[in-house]
């Protein structure tokens, strides 16, 4: 329970760092926060029967390593999304351990909305249109793959996963138009705090 108080703590505390002007809370809350959310999985590591949780912690490391290329001072966007790319392979092979039940209409249904959104982007993407679109095929099947996942066993932990690996595609969806479209009010709050409540979900979807 104190762990999850930290997190949160140290979620709000970045959040309010990035509209301030001490550049030094902003550059140590973001990786505070997801070391705390990694050590909240690790936690659960003893439990791991499958290898499911081994996967799922190394996804949760290089989210890490994706939040300090996203946050340095040097444009550093498609390691960044390297990174969390890989990630997103580590969960889908997390979950996956699992019994699935994969249903066409949900990948159908994501394809629509993924296609929908990426051809809002592809104009204004530029040189970023193939990384982005690569991303963007990985992310509707961690979703998918989580919604299997959930539909084979019903429990809370695979909720937790489904409702942690939405908020990733809502807030990987908010920073894209943010970064590509058209910058919008309090972007940094809605991105942020989609994205370390996914983590969040993601690491304690572990403990079922």
């Amino acid at each position: 329970m104190w762990l999850s108080v930290l997190i949160i703590a140290s979620a709000w505390w970045h959040i309010k760092a990035a509209y301030g002007t001490d550049t030094r809370q902003f550059y140590l809350s973001k990786p505070l926060t997801m070391l705390l959310i990694v050590a909240l999985a690790f936690g659960y590591h003893g439990d791991d029967h499958n290898g499911s949780h081994a996967w799922i912690l190394l996804g949760l490391c290089l989210s890490l390593l994706g939040d300090i290329m996203l946050m340095l001072p040097v444009d550093r966007f498609l390691q960044g999304l390297a990174a969390f790319l890989v990630a997103h392979l580590c969960y889908i092979v997390g979950l996956a351990q699992g019994p699935l039940v994969l249903n066409l209409v949900d990948g159908l249904l994501l394809i629509l909305v993924a296609g929908v959104y990426f051809g809002l982007l592809r104009p204004h993407l530029g040189a970023m249109r193939w990384p982005v679109l690569c991303y963007t095929l990985m992310m509707i099947g961690l979703v998918w793959v989580a919604a299997a996942a959930w539909r084979a066993s019903l429990t809370a932990g695979s909720a937790a996963a489904l409702v942690g690996v939405l908020l990733f595609l809502c807030s990987d969806a908010l920073l894209a138009f943010n970064r590509f479209r058209r910058p919008f009010p309090h972007a940094s709050a809605w991105v942020m705090s989609s994205y370390f409540a996914a983590q969040f979900l993601i690491a304690a979807s572990l403990a079922s």
